[in-house]
């Protein structure tokens, strides 16, 4: 089984660095990179897509589909990591959102904590695995497109390569050092259940 974990386009909050809810929808350089990574798509072979319900994962998969024409199965495993609604709409360096994060950091590794309406490390983390121990155990397609988020695509390489010993340091070290860009595919080949990544961040279309 081979998964292509693509990243959605771009949006107008991921240029200035801010927060976004799953109300946010592509700008119009992520719609034309959906565009030209859909010309990719037209080369692999696809037998199914999976998409993150949010709107910059759901309209990035509805562009590539006006030529794949497969089926799309919308699933909330695949969503971005939901953080407090009180990031919302705040750039990451301001210093509300700042002052937020270390209050979080300070509980991260307490299952049972949370701030307001966010998940927490760990519900993140259990939520991503449910999607990954779908694709190992249940999915039947040999060729499997992924329309889904930076951080979850994050966790779900850490999940393949550490299973339950990924922990928010780990997961924090990982994001800052390894990026993902805008419609980036991560490709993932699984082969007698073992998962082995072969390409990370592959923007070359780009």
């Amino acid at each position: 089984m081979k998964v292509y974990f693509v990243r959605h386009g771009e949006t107008g909050h991921n240029v200035l660095n801010i927060r976004q809810d799953h109300t946010v929808e592509l700008s119009e350089r992520g719609l034309k990179q959906a565009g030209v990574l859909t010309k990719r798509f037209l080369k692999i072979p696809v037998d199914v897509i999976f998409s993150s319900p949010m709107k910059r994962a759901k309209h990035t998969a509805e562009i590539i589909n006006k030529k794949l024409k497969k089926e799309i199965v919308y699933s909330d495993l695949i969503q971005e990591w939901k953080r407090p609604s009180e990031f919302v709409g705040k750039k990451r360096d301001d210093p509300a959102s700042l002052e937020l994060h270390k209050i979080l950091n300070a509980h991260q590794n307490d299952p049972d904590w949370h701030y307001s309406d966010e998940e927490n490390f760990i519900d993140f983390k259990n939520r991503v695995k449910k999607f990954l121990d779908f694709l190992t155990i249940e999915a039947r397609q040999e060729n499997i497109l992924v329309v889904s988020h930076g951080g979850t695509i994050k966790m779900i390489a850490l999940l393949m390569a550490l299973g339950n010993m990924v922990t928010p340091e780990i997961f924090y070290s990982f994001t800052d050092t390894f990026r993902i860009y805008n419609t980036s595919i991560t490709l993932c080949e699984k082969k007698d259940n073992v998962w082995s990544i072969e390409a990370f961040n592959d923007s070359r279309h780009l």
